[in-house]
């Protein structure tokens, strides 16, 4: 099998997994998911003792499952054990890790991950220059498989690092969410995004940041269904203002089909109508 199948076989498992682990990193997936997701893999997760049994996995994806279990299941005593896997030789890990912390309140992988984001994205995912030696295509396409890869990992660590109020990761997503070649990438740079807009509108001015414009850009030349539809889940979490504005660029949006502005239509009028039973309520409060 050439290096280029391999890698593209390797591509399209992480890609799986990552759908699942979405959800996990962001403390969705309820403990019955958990335990099912160890008991396919062969492990017990009847007891604590068991469940970080299963933290020894050569499997890192069985590493996150149990990370995320052992939290639910024991809480702030679970630090110590998080902690450790801050150094795990998977970015997969360290950052399920950081986040996990995070939830229990500590920030102890802050440090960990500005260094994830330094290793993967040095030039911040500026565009690259190819090697004019190289030109065999599968090389080629090799080299950029691995460049994506690493920029994916990048925003993973953008991702928490937001969470955590660091916004040195607004540059690598605002390029992923309007050039990303993965639609993954595309997918990260929206959490990143919605994560930074929520920060105080001055403060985004003086650093020069406007991930609102940015989403509202992403709505109207997004073309992967699945990447819109995050999209317009996602603002949501945003102050009702800024989720309008993106929304009503959804709605319009050039690239998506009609079902799926209907489903933007849908959100967006949602949206304004509990900003109007806001205002109600403001009015006759006064």
């Amino acid at each position: 099998m050439s290096k280029i199948k391999s890698l593209l076989i390797v591509l399209g498992l992480l890609f799986m997994i990552f759908m699942f682990m979405c959800p996990i990193i962001r403390g969705k997936v309820n403990p019955y998911d958990l335990e099912r997701a160890l008991e396919e893999e062969g492990y017990r997760y009847d007891t604590t003792e068991n469940i970080i049994e299963a933290t020894k996995s050569k499997s890192y994806f069985v590493r996150c499952v149990a990370l995320e279990l052992i939290t639910q299941r024991i809480e702030q005593k679970a630090i110590p054990i998080l902690k450790k896997f801050l150094n795990d030789e998977r970015p997969e890990v360290r950052c399920d890790a950081a986040h996990l912390l995070l939830t229990l309140g500590d920030k102890s992988g802050l440090e960990r991950m500005r260094q994830d984001l330094k290793d993967f994205a040095p030039d911040d995912g500026a565009p690259v220059i190819h090697d004019p030696n190289i030109v065999d295509p599968n090389e080629i396409k090799e080299q950029e498989g691995k460049r994506n890869l690493r920029l994916y990992y990048a925003l993973n660590a953008a991702k928490v690092l937001a969470e955590l109020g660091d916004r040195r990761g607004y540059k690598l997503a605002e390029r992923m969410a309007l050039n990303g070649t993965w639609a993954a990438q595309r997918q990260e740079a929206i959490y990143v995004l919605v994560e930074i807009a929520k920060t105080d509108s001055k403060i985004l001015s003086k650093e020069k940041m406007n991930p609102t414009f940015v989403l509202c850009s992403m709505a109207d030349s997004e073309k992967e269904q699945a990447v819109f539809s995050m999209l317009i889940s996602s603002v949501q979490q945003l102050p009702d203002d800024i989720a309008i504005s993106v929304l009503e660029k959804a709605v319009q949006s050039p690239h998506q089909s009609e079902k799926m502005r209907n489903v933007a239509n849908f959100i967006l009028n949602k949206v304004k109508g509990k900003k109007k039973a806001a205002e109600i309520k403001s009015k006759d409060s006064n």
